[in-house]
């Protein structure tokens, strides 16, 4: 019992640790703008450079050992303290209207019940228990990274390993196999999508598409249900979203340290989840335009991808060097059905997204008028070109190819709804006062549900909320 409080206090130490760094970083930037930036990106480069660290020591023949692991990330992190020294906290914003307010309750409403589902639960989806959990219980016994059994058998050992080696670490610091410790990590990833969604929504746009983007995504039924999961489709978009606030921020007059960032998250999306290979490549569409269009250097288009290549490729040319598979043939591609249907699916699904899918729909369609008119025109891109770039791809890659699960929508939900708080913040005084005012209720009403469905087995915890560990493992395993 004390280990396992000690864990949380390690697990949370950790976490801090990478706000002097952080917070240094951003006011690097001439369009240091945003007080969110500095908390959000901690918590990527905390996870990412404790599991980058696992992953190198396992390259060279180290055994993971839990101070092997923690005083050498600390060491890290303290050039970031020292620069940082004298600096107080960037506390984020407050609201500063009453819609602001309410619209932060109906998220806190969403967060707290998916933070509550995330430390109450052990794993129990398929993909954690057969992929992210097992290999953490696999790599915290072995101290080192799934050995491949042969090219037909490596599909999931060549997964990237974030969020499977931040479980091994929660693991190695319980001493047992503490799901709960565990969980906390995605969840704090998925509901950081929500602050990543507002100030890039803030950054393009204004305030108001800021605070409609989060709420939009936070009253999609499909964030609900994931966010709590152990899945890495939402880490992923956290830090693709935050990947795209940098490159924002470069495009619009940033320095050096925006390039770094930008490459450097993607690269750490890369390293959750091999989708983001495919951002990757927009990532250097957008900054090769960028540069023909003289908006910024060359430098900083080989900054910004260097960045990139040194977070994610040592990763994937392991798994090129050992099977010689760089992405694993795990998709079910036979199974993609790309109709009209799904083309529309964010009408089609509601059941997914409610109605954040007429909104994102909206929103896209908006987008993609007003491009084409600055297509035309031969006019400046502006940020709904630049999101409609790092949506668009994804979203036909998806119905193509994997249509058959709307799951992998996620990927980029944040920036899609981006788009519709863009979109609606538009409308916003052209509509009368009383549809905002309905739009209100309606929205209350789907933050009680997405607070409901947040938090599985809800009659089990009523009829014994202080059940063990055993008795919670039993509920959730017998469960189809």
């Amino acid at each position: 019992m004390t280990q396992t409080l000690l864990a949380w206090l390690l697990v949370t130490g950790v976490l801090l640790a990478a706000y002097p760094w952080s917070a240094w970083l951003v006011a690097r930037s001439p369009r240091a703008d945003s007080r969110w930036l500095p908390t959000l990106l901690a918590l990527a480069v905390s996870v990412g450079a404790l599991t980058l660290l696992m992953f190198w020591q396992s390259v060279i023949g180290l055994r993971f050992s839990l101070w092997g692991i923690t005083l050498p990330y600390l060491a890290l992190m303290l050039p970031g303290w020292w620069l940082w020294r004298g600096r107080g906290l960037v506390l984020p914003p407050a609201p500063a209207s009453r819609m602001e307010w309410f619209m932060l309750l109906l998220m806190a409403l969403v967060s707290a019940a998916v933070f509550v589902n995330a430390v109450y639960w052990p794993f129990y989806r398929d993909d954690t228990l057969g992929i992210y959990a097992r290999y953490a219980s696999e790599m915290a016994q072995t101290g080192t990274l799934p050995t491949f059994a042969g090219r037909d058998e490596a599909f999931y050992q060549a997964y990237p390993m974030q969020l499977p080696l931040a479980y091994t670490y929660a693991y190695m610091a319980s001493g047992w196999p503490n799901d709960y410790l565990a969980r906390l990590i995605p969840a704090l990833f998925s509901l950081g999508c929500l602050p990543a969604a507002f100030v890039l929504g803030k950054q393009i746009y204004n305030a108001r598409a800021g605070w409609l983007a989060a709420l939009l995504l936070a009253l999609a039924p499909t964030f609900a249900r994931w966010a709590s999961s152990g899945y890495v489709d939402l880490p992923m978009a956290f830090l693709y979203t935050l990947a795209a606030v940098f490159a924002w921020r470069l495009w619009m007059g940033g320095a050096g340290v925006d390039a770094l960032l930008a490459g450097a998250l993607l690269g750490l999306a890369a390293w959750t989840k091999n989708a983001a290979l495919l951002g990757v490549a927009l990532l250097a569409a957008w900054l090769v335009y960028g540069w023909l269009t003289r908006r910024f250097k060359l430098r900083l288009v080989v900054l910004a991808l260097a960045a990139a290549a040194a977070v994610a490729a040592p990763w994937y040319l392991r798994n090129w060097l050992e099977v010689r598979l760089i992405v694993p043939p795990t998709a079910w591609v036979e199974q993609a059905e790309p109709s009209l249907a799904n083309l529309f699916v964010f009408l089609t699904r509601w059941e997914n997204f409610a109605l954040t899918g007429w909104a994102l729909t909206g929103g896209l369609l908006a987008a993609l008028y007003s491009a084409a008119r600055q297509v035309v025109r031969r006019e400046r891109p502006t940020g709904q070109l630049f999101l409609l770039l790092w949506v668009l791809p994804f979203f036909l890659v998806w119905w193509w190819l994997v249509s058959y699960d709307p799951r992998f929508l996620l990927l980029f939900l944040p920036l899609l709804a981006v788009l519709a708080g863009g979109w609606l913040s538009a409308l916003w005084d052209r509509l009368p006062r009383r549809i905002w005012l309905a739009l209100a209720g309606v929205a209350l009403a789907l933050a009680l549900y997405n607070t409901w469905i947040a938090v599985d087995y809800k009659r089990e915890i009523l009829q014994n909320p202080l059940m063990g560990d055993t008795d919670k493992r039993a509920i959730v395993l017998q469960q189809p």
